[in-house]
């Protein structure tokens, strides 16, 4: 096993990713997930449900997310909920610590982008709550626009392909790592095959 610690990939590496896709796109084709909030995505409905899905898994937060979601269809009806209301939705997932940080987020988007949440990476990373990898999956699912999305998922699948030794933070930080996923996505359809590859490392015998 090894490390790589460089940023530019060789077109070796860029071709074993081009085939990592295409396997994965074949393996989507009969293990597509339909969640909740790949339905119509939007900037709204891609930040809340990241929110939701924090420390959660999936088929608990789309219950809620649900519940939420028809309660508070979008951003303008949202924006005068009260910390009270929030508890409701996300408390039964064990989250009480984001409810706070969520109604800071609703306050910061209605005082400065007019109740508008932003789409492009330098304003949403400056968002409350809002981290690297929550910017680039609004911008890769509500916008289907090419990034470079890191989770413990994406590590897993790049540190495989090429073998390599690192743990969870050490890929979070990677600049190899970062660079293997903003390749992946710039293939095409970042939107479709990034939902895919997400659910292709989550499944037990999706890569040995």
């Amino acid at each position: 096993m090894k490390k790589i610690q460089r940023s530019i990939l060789t077109g070796t590496e860029k071709d074993k990713i081009k085939k990592l896709r295409k396997q994965i796109i074949r393996w989507g084709y009969s293990h597509k997930i339909d969640f909740a909030w790949r339905k119509k995505p939007t900037p709204y409905s891609i930040l809340m449900a990241e929110i939701f899905l924090q420390r959660t898994k999936a088929k608990q937060a789309e219950v809620q997310f649900k519940l939420f979601l028809k309660k508070y269809p979008s951003f303008q009806r949202l924006r005068s909920s009260k910390i009270r209301d929030l508890e409701k939705y996300l408390i039964p997932l064990g989250l009480k610590k984001r409810v706070k940080l969520l109604y800071g987020l609703i306050r910061s988007i209605s005082k400065d982008y007019k109740e508008r949440i932003p789409e492009n990476y330098d304003s949403l990373i400056k968002l409350p709550g809002v981290g690297d990898y929550t910017a680039n999956a609004i911008i890769i699912f509500a916008l289907n626009k090419s990034a470079g999305l890191v989770d413990s998922n994406t590590i897993k699948i790049f540190s495989a392909l090429f073998g390599l030794k690192i743990t969870r933070e050490e890929g979070k930080r990677s600049k190899f790592i970062k660079s293997c996923a903003e390749y992946y996505s710039s293939l095409g359809n970042p939107r479709i095959s990034n939902w895919l590859l997400l659910d292709y490392a989550k499944n037990k015998a999706s890569y040995r």
